[in-house]
Protein backbone atom coordinates (compact mmCIF):
# COMPACT_ATOMS: atom_id res chain seq x y z
CA UNK A 1 0.00 0.00 0.00
CA UNK A 2 3.00 2.36 0.69
CA UNK A 3 4.20 1.52 -2.62
CA UNK A 4 1.32 2.56 -4.60
CA UNK A 5 1.42 5.82 -2.23
CA UNK A 6 4.59 6.83 -3.41
CA UNK A 7 3.92 5.64 -7.13
CA UNK A 8 0.71 7.81 -7.13
CA UNK A 9 2.72 10.99 -5.11
CA UNK A 10 5.99 10.47 -7.50
CA UNK A 11 3.65 10.76 -10.99
CA UNK A 12 1.90 13.90 -9.42
CA UNK A 13 5.01 15.98 -9.29
CA UNK A 14 5.94 15.04 -12.64
CA UNK A 15 2.55 16.06 -13.92
CA UNK A 16 2.98 19.32 -11.59
CA UNK A 17 6.47 20.05 -13.27
CA UNK A 18 5.28 19.95 -17.02
CA UNK A 19 2.13 21.86 -16.19
CA UNK A 20 4.96 25.01 -14.69
CA UNK A 21 6.56 25.16 -17.82
CA UNK A 22 9.63 22.04 -17.46
CA UNK A 23 9.65 22.27 -21.41
CA UNK A 24 13.49 23.57 -22.17
CA UNK A 25 14.01 25.23 -25.35
CA UNK A 26 17.07 24.23 -27.72
CA UNK A 27 19.20 27.37 -28.63
CA UNK A 28 19.02 27.81 -32.92
CA UNK A 29 21.69 26.66 -34.94
CA UNK A 30 24.01 28.91 -36.81
CA UNK A 31 22.15 28.91 -39.93
CA UNK A 32 18.94 29.96 -38.14
CA UNK A 33 20.41 33.01 -37.01
CA UNK A 34 19.28 36.52 -38.17
CA UNK A 35 20.91 37.74 -40.80
CA UNK A 36 23.51 40.80 -39.88
CA UNK A 37 22.92 43.47 -42.36
CA UNK A 38 25.06 47.06 -42.73
CA UNK A 39 22.63 49.74 -42.64
CA UNK A 40 24.32 52.38 -44.29
CA UNK A 41 25.42 50.22 -46.85
CA UNK A 42 28.44 50.88 -49.12
CA UNK A 43 29.80 53.89 -49.43
CA UNK A 44 31.14 55.32 -52.30
CA UNK A 45 33.73 57.97 -51.91
CA UNK A 46 34.08 61.05 -54.43
CA UNK A 47 37.25 63.35 -53.98
CA UNK A 48 36.36 66.73 -55.93
CA UNK A 49 39.32 68.87 -56.42
CA UNK A 50 38.65 72.38 -57.56
CA UNK A 51 41.05 75.17 -58.36
CA UNK A 52 40.54 76.72 -55.28
CA UNK A 53 37.92 77.41 -52.36
CA UNK A 54 38.66 80.95 -52.13
CA UNK A 55 36.32 81.72 -55.22
CA UNK A 56 32.75 81.40 -54.94
CA UNK A 57 32.66 79.57 -58.34
CA UNK A 58 34.01 76.72 -56.98
CA UNK A 59 32.52 76.54 -53.51
CA UNK A 60 29.34 76.52 -55.06
CA UNK A 61 30.71 73.55 -56.97
CA UNK A 62 31.04 71.95 -53.97
CA UNK A 63 27.89 72.75 -52.56
CA UNK A 64 26.07 71.44 -55.59
CA UNK A 65 28.17 68.20 -56.16
CA UNK A 66 27.18 67.32 -52.34
CA UNK A 67 23.60 68.09 -52.52
CA UNK A 68 24.01 65.81 -55.51
CA UNK A 69 25.51 62.98 -53.63
CA UNK A 70 22.71 62.94 -51.11
CA UNK A 71 20.05 62.96 -53.52
CA UNK A 72 22.24 59.55 -54.70
CA UNK A 73 22.00 58.09 -51.72
CA UNK A 74 20.29 55.35 -50.69
CA UNK A 75 20.08 52.21 -48.35
CA UNK A 76 22.44 50.34 -50.78
CA UNK A 77 24.85 53.06 -51.16
CA UNK A 78 25.64 56.18 -49.26
CA UNK A 79 27.62 59.02 -51.90
CA UNK A 80 30.13 60.60 -49.97
CA UNK A 81 32.38 63.88 -51.45
CA UNK A 82 35.46 64.61 -49.92
CA UNK A 83 37.19 67.99 -51.10
CA UNK A 84 40.69 69.96 -51.01
CA UNK A 85 41.54 72.52 -53.11
CA UNK A 86 44.89 74.97 -52.96
CA UNK A 87 44.31 78.34 -52.00
CA UNK A 88 44.69 79.95 -54.75
CA UNK A 89 44.23 79.00 -58.41
CA UNK A 90 48.07 79.14 -59.59
CA UNK A 91 48.45 75.63 -56.72
CA UNK A 92 49.38 74.03 -59.39
CA UNK A 93 51.42 71.62 -57.21
CA UNK A 94 49.40 71.66 -54.66
CA UNK A 95 46.48 70.28 -56.24
CA UNK A 96 48.27 67.62 -57.73
CA UNK A 97 49.87 66.67 -53.99
CA UNK A 98 45.84 66.66 -52.78
CA UNK A 99 45.19 64.45 -56.16
CA UNK A 100 48.00 61.46 -55.35
CA UNK A 101 46.95 61.93 -51.83
CA UNK A 102 43.04 60.86 -52.50
CA UNK A 103 44.39 58.02 -54.55
CA UNK A 104 46.53 56.47 -51.88
CA UNK A 105 43.47 56.66 -49.23
CA UNK A 106 41.37 54.67 -51.74
CA UNK A 107 38.55 57.12 -53.58
CA UNK A 108 36.40 55.34 -56.06
CA UNK A 109 36.23 58.92 -58.16
CA UNK A 110 37.48 61.83 -58.97
CA UNK A 111 36.26 65.29 -60.17
CA UNK A 112 38.97 67.89 -60.52
CA UNK A 113 39.36 71.03 -62.15
CA UNK A 114 43.08 71.55 -63.02
CA UNK A 115 45.02 74.27 -61.81
CA UNK A 116 47.76 73.16 -64.29
CA UNK A 117 46.48 71.12 -67.58
CA UNK A 118 49.43 69.69 -68.65
CA UNK A 119 51.13 69.11 -65.01
CA UNK A 120 47.95 67.01 -63.87
CA UNK A 121 48.31 64.24 -66.94
CA UNK A 122 50.87 62.04 -65.11
CA UNK A 123 48.90 61.74 -61.90
CA UNK A 124 45.84 60.99 -64.10
CA UNK A 125 47.90 58.17 -65.15
CA UNK A 126 48.01 57.11 -61.41
CA UNK A 127 44.39 57.23 -61.57
CA UNK A 128 44.36 54.95 -64.48
CA UNK A 129 46.53 52.55 -63.35
CA UNK A 130 44.27 52.33 -60.29
CA UNK A 131 40.75 51.96 -62.38
CA UNK A 132 39.88 55.30 -60.89
CA UNK A 133 37.91 56.89 -62.82
CA UNK A 134 38.26 60.40 -63.42
CA UNK A 135 36.39 63.23 -64.75
CA UNK A 136 37.36 66.95 -65.42
CA UNK A 137 35.05 69.42 -64.38
CA UNK A 138 35.01 73.38 -65.90
CA UNK A 139 39.11 72.97 -67.36
CA UNK A 140 39.97 70.08 -69.47
CA UNK A 141 43.19 68.34 -68.49
CA UNK A 142 45.84 67.94 -72.01
CA UNK A 143 45.80 65.09 -74.11
CA UNK A 144 48.38 61.96 -72.47
CA UNK A 145 45.80 60.49 -69.87
CA UNK A 146 42.43 58.98 -69.73
CA UNK A 147 39.81 61.10 -68.85
CA UNK A 148 36.27 59.82 -68.41
CA UNK A 149 34.68 62.50 -69.71
CA UNK A 150 35.08 66.96 -69.60
CA UNK A 151 31.93 68.56 -68.40
CA UNK A 152 32.51 72.12 -68.53
CA UNK A 153 31.78 75.76 -70.16
CA UNK A 154 33.07 76.01 -74.25
CA UNK A 155 35.60 78.78 -73.05
CA UNK A 156 36.41 79.92 -76.15
CA UNK A 157 32.46 80.18 -77.23
CA UNK A 158 31.80 82.11 -74.02
CA UNK A 159 34.83 84.59 -74.87
CA UNK A 160 33.52 84.46 -78.26
CA UNK A 161 30.36 85.67 -76.85
CA UNK A 162 32.22 88.21 -74.73
CA UNK A 163 33.64 89.80 -77.52
CA UNK A 164 30.84 90.17 -79.91
CA UNK A 165 29.02 91.78 -77.11
CA UNK A 166 31.95 94.44 -76.78
CA UNK A 167 31.76 95.20 -80.80
CA UNK A 168 28.14 95.67 -80.37
CA UNK A 169 28.16 97.50 -77.66
CA UNK A 170 31.96 99.60 -76.94
CA UNK A 171 33.73 102.34 -78.94
CA UNK A 172 36.71 102.23 -78.50
CA UNK A 173 40.39 101.28 -76.21
CA UNK A 174 39.71 97.80 -74.23
CA UNK A 175 42.41 95.51 -72.02
CA UNK A 176 42.22 92.05 -71.15
CA UNK A 177 43.14 90.93 -67.33
CA UNK A 178 43.01 87.05 -67.46
CA UNK A 179 43.19 84.54 -64.49
CA UNK A 180 46.57 82.64 -65.00
CA UNK A 181 48.78 82.55 -67.41
CA UNK A 182 49.12 78.89 -69.03
CA UNK A 183 45.98 77.66 -67.84
CA UNK A 184 43.71 76.26 -70.56
CA UNK A 185 40.48 77.67 -69.92
CA UNK A 186 41.65 81.60 -69.60
CA UNK A 187 43.53 80.77 -72.63
CA UNK A 188 40.36 79.88 -74.12
CA UNK A 189 38.51 82.67 -73.14
CA UNK A 190 41.14 85.11 -74.31
CA UNK A 191 41.34 83.50 -77.51
CA UNK A 192 37.88 83.56 -78.25
CA UNK A 193 37.33 87.53 -77.13
CA UNK A 194 39.99 88.44 -79.44
CA UNK A 195 38.50 86.33 -82.27
CA UNK A 196 35.15 87.63 -80.63
CA UNK A 197 36.32 91.25 -81.38
CA UNK A 198 37.18 90.47 -85.26
CA UNK A 199 36.59 92.68 -87.99
CA UNK A 200 35.43 95.47 -85.24
CA UNK A 201 36.78 98.89 -86.72
CA UNK A 202 35.31 100.58 -83.55
CA UNK A 203 36.88 98.54 -81.11
CA UNK A 204 41.18 98.85 -80.35
CA UNK A 205 42.76 96.59 -77.93
CA UNK A 206 45.78 97.63 -75.49
CA UNK A 207 48.10 96.82 -73.52
CA UNK A 208 49.47 93.12 -72.26
CA UNK A 209 47.01 90.35 -71.34
CA UNK A 210 48.12 90.37 -67.72
CA UNK A 211 47.10 87.30 -64.87
CA UNK A 212 45.38 88.39 -61.44
CA UNK A 213 45.43 84.42 -60.60
CA UNK A 214 41.68 85.22 -59.70
CA UNK A 215 42.21 87.49 -57.02
CA UNK A 216 40.29 90.91 -56.48
CA UNK A 217 42.95 93.03 -54.84
CA UNK A 218 45.08 92.09 -57.90
CA UNK A 219 43.05 92.92 -60.63
CA UNK A 220 42.32 96.24 -59.03
CA UNK A 221 46.02 97.22 -59.20
CA UNK A 222 46.08 95.86 -62.78
CA UNK A 223 42.95 98.10 -63.41
CA UNK A 224 44.45 100.93 -61.73
CA UNK A 225 47.89 100.76 -64.10
CA UNK A 226 46.02 100.06 -67.29
CA UNK A 227 43.37 102.98 -66.34
CA UNK A 228 46.55 105.22 -66.04
CA UNK A 229 48.03 104.13 -68.90
CA UNK A 230 45.47 104.80 -71.68
CA UNK A 231 43.10 107.81 -70.65
CA UNK A 232 40.55 107.09 -73.41
CA UNK A 233 40.18 103.50 -72.18
CA UNK A 234 36.30 102.58 -72.66
CA UNK A 235 36.40 98.42 -71.26
CA UNK A 236 37.78 95.66 -69.00
CA UNK A 237 37.37 92.29 -69.98
CA UNK A 238 38.28 89.83 -67.22
CA UNK A 239 38.60 86.07 -67.44
CA UNK A 240 36.67 85.77 -63.87
CA UNK A 241 34.05 87.46 -62.00
CA UNK A 242 36.30 87.77 -59.15
CA UNK A 243 39.04 89.77 -60.70
CA UNK A 244 36.30 92.02 -63.11
CA UNK A 245 34.86 93.13 -59.48
CA UNK A 246 37.96 94.66 -58.52
CA UNK A 247 38.82 96.14 -61.91
CA UNK A 248 34.60 97.68 -61.51
CA UNK A 249 36.24 98.92 -57.77
CA UNK A 250 39.12 100.65 -59.62
CA UNK A 251 37.26 102.21 -62.37
CA UNK A 252 34.83 103.61 -59.33
CA UNK A 253 37.27 105.30 -57.82
CA UNK A 254 38.29 107.02 -60.94
CA UNK A 255 34.78 108.11 -61.42
CA UNK A 256 35.49 107.56 -65.52
CA UNK A 257 33.08 105.70 -67.93
CA UNK A 258 34.61 102.23 -68.03
CA UNK A 259 33.03 99.38 -68.91
CA UNK A 260 33.84 96.23 -66.86
CA UNK A 261 32.72 92.71 -68.47
CA UNK A 262 33.78 89.33 -66.12
CA UNK A 263 33.15 85.90 -66.99
CA UNK A 264 31.45 82.95 -64.52
CA UNK A 265 27.90 84.34 -64.22
CA UNK A 266 28.42 84.49 -59.95
CA UNK A 267 25.73 85.88 -57.57
CA UNK A 268 27.95 88.60 -56.49
CA UNK A 269 28.76 89.32 -60.65
CA UNK A 270 25.18 90.18 -60.87
CA UNK A 271 24.97 91.90 -57.40
CA UNK A 272 27.80 93.93 -59.12
CA UNK A 273 25.90 94.93 -62.74
CA UNK A 274 22.63 95.50 -60.64
CA UNK A 275 24.58 98.05 -58.37
CA UNK A 276 26.30 100.05 -61.24
CA UNK A 277 29.95 98.32 -60.46
CA UNK A 278 30.20 95.61 -63.23
CA UNK A 279 28.59 96.20 -66.36
CA UNK A 280 28.17 92.63 -68.07
CA UNK A 281 29.35 88.71 -67.50
CA UNK A 282 29.76 85.59 -69.17
CA UNK A 283 27.31 83.32 -66.99
CA UNK A 284 28.66 79.83 -66.71
CA UNK A 285 26.81 76.62 -64.55
CA UNK A 286 28.91 75.38 -62.49
CA UNK A 287 26.17 73.92 -60.53
CA UNK A 288 25.75 71.91 -63.37
CA UNK A 289 29.00 70.97 -64.09
CA UNK A 290 29.25 69.42 -60.43
CA UNK A 291 25.64 67.25 -60.42
CA UNK A 292 26.50 66.05 -63.77
CA UNK A 293 30.08 64.88 -62.50
CA UNK A 294 29.03 63.31 -59.26
CA UNK A 295 25.91 61.43 -61.89
CA UNK A 296 27.89 60.26 -64.33
CA UNK A 297 31.08 58.77 -62.03
CA UNK A 298 27.80 56.94 -59.86
CA UNK A 299 26.56 55.56 -63.36
CA UNK A 300 30.12 54.44 -64.07
CA UNK A 301 30.92 52.75 -60.99
CA UNK A 302 27.78 51.53 -59.89
CA UNK A 303 26.61 50.22 -63.66
CA UNK A 304 29.69 50.28 -65.38
CA UNK A 305 27.73 53.05 -67.89
CA UNK A 306 30.46 54.99 -69.82
CA UNK A 307 30.60 58.74 -69.04
CA UNK A 308 30.25 61.58 -71.89
CA UNK A 309 31.21 64.89 -72.74
CA UNK A 310 29.16 67.51 -72.18
CA UNK A 311 29.28 71.28 -72.51
CA UNK A 312 27.28 73.30 -70.16
CA UNK A 313 25.47 76.44 -71.37
CA UNK A 314 27.13 80.03 -71.16
CA UNK A 315 25.03 83.12 -71.76
CA UNK A 316 25.28 87.04 -71.59
CA UNK A 317 24.09 88.54 -68.18
CA UNK A 318 23.85 92.67 -68.08
CA UNK A 319 21.76 94.58 -66.38
CA UNK A 320 18.44 93.70 -68.02
CA UNK A 321 18.92 89.88 -66.75
CA UNK A 322 20.93 90.10 -63.43
CA UNK A 323 18.34 89.66 -61.51
CA UNK A 324 18.26 86.11 -62.73
CA UNK A 325 21.63 85.20 -61.65
CA UNK A 326 21.22 86.10 -57.79
CA UNK A 327 21.65 82.06 -57.24
CA UNK A 328 24.35 79.72 -59.01
CA UNK A 329 22.53 77.62 -61.63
Amino acid sequence: MKRWIALLLTLAMCFALTACGGKTTEAPSNDEQPAQTDAAGKTITIALLPKTLSNPYFVAMQKFAEAAAASLSNDEYTVEIVCSAPPSEDGVNEQITMFESYLEKGVDGVLIVPCGTAEVVDTIKKANEKNVPVICLDTNADEGAEVAAFIGTNNYDGGFLAGQWTAENIDGQVAIITGTLGNQCHTDRNNGYIDGLEGASNVELVGDIQPCNGDQGTAMGIAENLLTAYPDLKCIYVTSDTGAMGAATAVQATGRDVKVIGFDGSPAGAQSIIDGGMTATVAQTPGVMAEEGVKALYEMIINGTAAEDMYTPCSMVTAENANDYLDWH
